[in-house]
Order: C-alpha cells, then sequence, then structure tokens
C-alpha cells in the first residue's frame, strides 16, 4: 500500500465504517444488489457491504462539507453586502484509467441523490473536452490521447467557471466509448444543479495555458488509487470485456470493431502495448503525482475493495 504524507489521516475500513451514521443513517441509503450492478462500470467490482463500509460515511462526510460550504457563502455575502448566490457544491474525482472512477461517480450521484432528495444531483466527465479524434491526428498527437495536450482546457475552464458562477445554463460536450470520439455538436445540458460531480483523469491537474487547476473550482476531491501492476490488469479486463460486448453488437462503427478482426491474443497484446505506451506513462507523468492534491483518497486492493481511506487534515 502506498504510504499517505503527513498531512492526511488514515482510516482502516472498520475505523472509517463507525462514522457511517454521523449525518446519514445507514438504512437511509436504499442500496440493493440489483441498483448497484446498475451503477457500476464495466468489470468493475463493488459489493453491497462497501456502499455502507466506505460510502456511506462519504456521504456523511460530504454533507457536513456541502453544510459548510453554504455557511461560508451566506457569511461572505452578509460581509459584502450582497445577496448569496452560490454556484453548485463541487465534487471532483480523479484517477488512473480504469480504475473505478466511473463507479464512484455514478454511485456518489446517487447516494447523494437519496441523502439530497429535494436537490438536483448532476454528472458529467471530462472526456467530453477531449479534442476530437481527426484534430489529434491533424496536431500529431493522437498516440497521447489521455494526455494534458489532448484537451480542450480552454473550453474546460471556461465551462467550471461559468458553472461555478451559477449561470442559468450550463452544457458539456459529449463522448462516446463506443466510438471512443467526441461527438461533435452534441452536449449534456445542466441548469442549476445543487451538487456537480465531475469525473475525469485530468481533474487535479493544471492547464498547460494557465496557471489554473480545474480543481480551484472544486469543494471536494477525491483521488481513487491503486497499485500501478493491479490497475493495469483491470484495465485488460475490462477491454476483454469491451471486446466482447463489440463482438455481441456486431457493430462495424465500434471503436472495438477492429479489434474484433484479429486472434483474441492478438488484441490483448494491442491493448497491452496501449496501456504500456500511453496510459502508463500518463499515468506516472500527470496522473499519480496529483494524488496528493486531493481531499480524499480511497485505495483498493487487487480485489477491488477499498482497504483504506486518506483524509486531508489541512
Amino acid at each position: 500500500m502506498a504510504t499517505a504524507p503527513l498531512n492526511f489521516a488514515v482510516f482502516d475500513r472498520k475505523d472509517w465504517q463507525q462514522l457511517t451514521s454521523k449525518y446519514v443513517a445507514p438504512d437511509s441509503l436504499k442500496m440493493t444488489p440489483q441498483i448497484l450492478q446498475n451503477i457500476k462500470a464495466y468489470n468493475d467490482r463493488i459489493a453491497v457491504d462497501d456502499v455502507f463500509d466506505v460510502y456511506g460515511p462519504l456521504v456523511s462526510y460530504i454533507k457536513l462539507r456541502y453544510d459548510q460550504y453554504h455557511r461560508d457563502i451566506n457569511e461572505r455575502a452578509d460581509f459584502l453586502g450582497r445577496p448569496a448566490a452560490p454556484g453548485p457544491f463541487i465534487i471532483g474525482i480523479a484517477g488512473s484509467v480504469a480504475v473505478g472512477k466511473s463507479t464512484t461517480a455514478r454511485l456518489l450521484r446517487y447516494l447523494l441523490q437519496v441523502a439530497f432528495p429535494k436537490k438536483q444531483v448532476a454528472l458529467t466527465t471530462t472526456d467530453g473536452f477531449l479534442l476530437p479524434n481527426d484534430k489529434l491526428r491533424q496536431m500529431g498527437i493522437f498516440d497521447r490521447k489521455g494526455f494534458p495536450e489532448s484537451y480542450d482546457m480552454t473550453a474546460l475552464l471556461s465551462f467550471m467557471n461559468d458553472l461555478k458562477e451559477g449561470k442559468s445554463q450550463v452544457q458539456s460536450p459529449k463522448y462516446s466509448h463506443d466510438q471512443s470520439d467526441v461527438l461533435v455538436g452534441e452536449y449534456d445540458v445542466f441548469e442549476n444543479p445543487d451538487i456537480f460531480i465531475i469525473e475525469g483523469i485530468n481533474t487535479l491537474q493544471a492547464s498547460a495555458a494557465t496557471p489554473v487547476y480545474i480543481s480551484d473550482f472544486f469543494d471536494l476531491s477525491i483521488y481513487v488509487d491503486a497499485k500501478t501492476e493491479w490497475i493495469e490488469d483491470w484495465y485488460i479486463d475490462r477491454f476483454k470485456a469491451l471486446l466482447a460486448a463489440a463482438v455481441a453488437a456486431g457493430d462495424d462503427n465500434n471503436f472495438f470493431a477492429a479489434y474484433t478482426k484479429m486472434p483474441t491474443d492478438e488484441a490483448v497484446l494491442a491493448a497491452t502495448k496501449v496501456w504500456r505506451d500511453v496510459n502508463l506513462p500518463n499515468l506516472n507523468e500527470f496522473i499519480l503525482p496529483t494524488r496528493e492534491r486531493a481531499d480524499l483518497v480511497l485505495h483498493k486492493q487487487e480485489n477491488h475493495e477499498i482497504d483504506t481511506i486518506w483524509l486531508r487534515k489541512f
């Protein structure tokens, strides 16, 4: 297990679980195996016990931070003599490809909507702010897709600014994982969300063109962590699951269709090369170094179970 920096308090699962009912009663989470099955991402593994032992206390902590956020907004407005006009409470989720960010984001969205039934909880990813594949090829950086330079950071930071300022309607570009490309001209539209979750490998990174970090707009940031060799195994397992889905779909427009035309062993070797030439360098150079910028780290074991939680002390 990675060693947490001095400015993090480390909780094992048992100690963390004791915090479940501080602000959110466990029986209010309304989780069943079927709901969880519908939430989790491809080939990710998570049990109902994880929801109560890990995410229950996390929802309690988020409720604490959410209430404090609104106290701060009102106190600042009172000091300035201006009406309080807060944007949403924003949660950023970071971590490697295939580490389980999507599952964490979708599960938190569900649980927060249960905990805040009168609030609007929204979710997006930074994938939509990737430059289109044609543009990446024109720039000669298609093989660096996912690296900082492959994103339209100006558009992403503008989106975050509009969101945080409480603009009545904001939109983020849609991304298709089946096509592995941005859907040009298609957007997800958000109208005055109360809590907003954004997940992506780059959510704790700075833009190359500006010293502003995406996380400067966050009220809470979470990093999903695991040993690199385990993440590689999960990446390949996910690739195999997506390959099987592409075979079943029989869609030649699917990104994985080309891999279905080759022997499975050859396809897996190609995916392993992508991991080692693209995703691993990106993880080591740009993603993992941002872990210590997070407010909270969820550390996973080889079986995907979260064994420790790091909580920033200051």
